[in-house]
């Protein structure tokens, strides 16, 4: 799939009307997002936990990450790890987080910030909080969505 690029990026594009095999999506169901852990400990509530697969198209996957206040030496993030056939959306809407993945991308991701990775045929990525979060301690809060990829 193309990447999308845009003239002007602070310019939203107009959403052409849907096509005429276009059809309505009946809700399923409404959930309840537990609250867990994920990674190295950092606390989630994972929003379509227990829905089955076949009601996730396009979207698969929903964690709110935090809202927490860490204290110093307390942030946690994940291990290296693999994704495949997917793309994710994390947004930051407070806090820092650092990414880095196996086909040299990466970057820091705050207030604010949105990054969108695609895992494609599989990545290995890492998503950890940066030096100064550890040492300082500080507010971590954002979501990440997952986005089925075409077959």
């Amino acid at each position: 799939m193309p990447a999308v690029t845009v003239d002007n990026i602070l310019a939203l594009q107009r959403i052409h009307e849907p096509g005429d095999d276009a059809r309505e999506r009946s809700v399923k169901r409404i959930t309840t997002a537990p609250q867990g852990y994920e990674g190295e400990g950092f606390p989630v509530r994972r929003a379509f936990n227990g829905v089955p697969l076949e009601e996730l198209d396009p979207f698969i996957h929903l964690d709110q990450m935090g809202e927490v206040e860490y204290a110093p030496g307390e942030p946690k993030g994940t291990s290296w790890h693999p994704h495949r056939g997917f793309e994710t959306v994390t947004y930051m809407i407070d806090g820092t987080m650092e990414h880095h993945d196996s086909n040299g991308g990466g970057g820091v991701i705050t207030n604010g910030d949105t990054q969108w990775m695609t895992a494609g045929g599989g990545i290995l990525h890492i998503e950890a909080p940066p030096e100064a979060l550890v040492v300082s301690g500080g507010l971590f809060h954002g979501f990440q969505l997952w986005v089925n990829l075409p077959a």
